[in-house]
């Protein structure tokens, strides 16, 4: 077969829920990198194994400023956010991630644990003083972590609801048209550009007066990073922790014995939320990379300046590294996954999303032992991640 006859469209259609997409299983075993089509028309090579998904992660000859900068391919032509920490290769990434890693470091993260709890339960207090059945989306998986991030950057828990809208359009592939998506990119700049200057005003303890300090201070970051730092940590920080706590809390309803199971010994809560992060094929799409170089990739050659996407959600499932990798079992010792990245773009809040994910879930399986769904999810659609956008329960 010849390549213009195998190359797909990418992303692959849209299925709801999270459990193993067959398209990535057939491409492990027969085309672990494949050319496919992208939104934008471009090209790229889809990298779905394990050891070639982290190769392209760690190695600095897959670039991510030369997929942000320039005229180089892209998944759609909108708003790339150049001067951010995810569009940045060391040592520029290094010197942004500097700055931001001891707000998010281990200890910080442990540090709020005690707060998370207390808001998780907050919540669950607020949810039954309803009738017992509720969007817990809408009550409890959107507002702990939209919260967490507010009060951690210092942005206005009133100002949560529009925030979310532009965390949509941020995580859009084909959800939205592209003018829609810059938009948004360009309101969410104005507002922040608005914040900036109040907290310039009177500052706060907050970790956008501390970058702003970076800024005026240190004179460490352009004002094109800060504001780009402030959208990457609400679309990375809430956004995908949001994405991910609703759909590790489908996977446990959508199996009743799941959630019974972590209700009868909540002390597995920390290794299951690393097993069900493994396990849920989130994410459909990836941050591109470019090669800087010729370079043969599980055997293909890929010359420079070609697109490459390491697909983790395929590399969570690979059978060399994962036994029995299509079963979700709770009881498995905490896996080694990709959920997080790997090498120099690993997710810098990842000690914190762990946190809530651990919290918010411990605090369900203690709080409402008989909960379950009350009717299909409705799922996000045309986004990099899929994820519930509703989760009727009952308790």
């Amino acid at each position: 077969m010849n390549q213009a006859e195998e190359i797909r469209a990418f992303p692959f259609p849209h299925r709801d829920g999270l459990d193993p997409m067959p398209e990535f299983a057939e491409l492990r075993q027969n085309a672990p990198v494949i050319r496919v089509r992208l939104p934008s028309g471009d090209p790229a090579w889809l990298v779905t194994r394990h050891a070639d998904v982290r190769r392209v992660l760690a190695e600095p000859c897959f670039s991510r400023a030369r997929a942000t900068r320039g005229e180089g391919p892209r998944i759609n032509r909108t708003t790339t956010l150049p001067e951010s920490i995810l569009a940045a290769d060391p040592p520029e990434h290094s010197r942004l991630r500097r700055l931001v890693a001891p707000a998010l470091s281990g200890r910080r993260a442990e540090a709020m644990r005690g707060g998370i709890a207390l808001l998780a339960g907050q919540l669950l207090d607020g949810m039954e003083r309803r009738p017992r059945h509720a969007d817990l989306v809408a009550h409890f998986t959107r507002p702990l972590p939209l919260t967490v991030i507010c009060d951690l950057l210092g942005t206005p828990r009133l100002d949560g609801d529009q925030l979310d809208a532009w965390n949509d359009a941020l995580r859009s592939v084909t959800a939205l048209p592209d003018a829609e998506v810059i938009a948004a990119v360009d309101d969410m700049t104005g507002y922040l550009t608005d914040l900036v200057a109040a907290k310039r005003a009177r500052p706060g303890d907050d970790m956008l007066s501390v970058l702003i300090a970076a800024r005026d201070e240190g004179d460490r970051l352009s004002e094109g990073e800060l504001i780009s730092f402030c959208i990457v940590l609400l679309a990375g920080g809430y956004g995908t922790t949001a994405d991910r706590l609703a759909g590790l809390v489908h996977l446990l309803l959508d199996r009743p014995e799941r959630y019974e199971l972590l209700c009868r010994d909540p002390e597995l809560v920390p290794a299951a939320v690393e097993e069900l992060l493994r396990y849920g094929q989130a994410t459909v799409g990836a941050n591109l990379r470019v090669a800087t170089r010729d370079v043969v990739l599980g055997g293909v050659e890929i010359k420079e300046g070609e697109a490459v996407i390491p697909l983790t959600s395929s590399a969570n499932h690979d059978e060399d590294v994962h036994p029995a990798p299509d079963l979700l079992d709770l009881t498995r010792a905490a896996p080694a996954h990709l959920a997080f990245g790997y090498g120099a773009h690993f997710c810098v809040g990842a000690q914190l999303a762990r946190v809530q994910l651990q919290e918010a879930l411990a605090a369900l399986v203690v709080r409402l032992p008989t909960l379950r769904a009350a009717g299909p999810a409705q799922w996000k659609r045309g986004q990099i991640t899929r994820a519930p956008r509703t989760l009727p329960v009952r308790w």
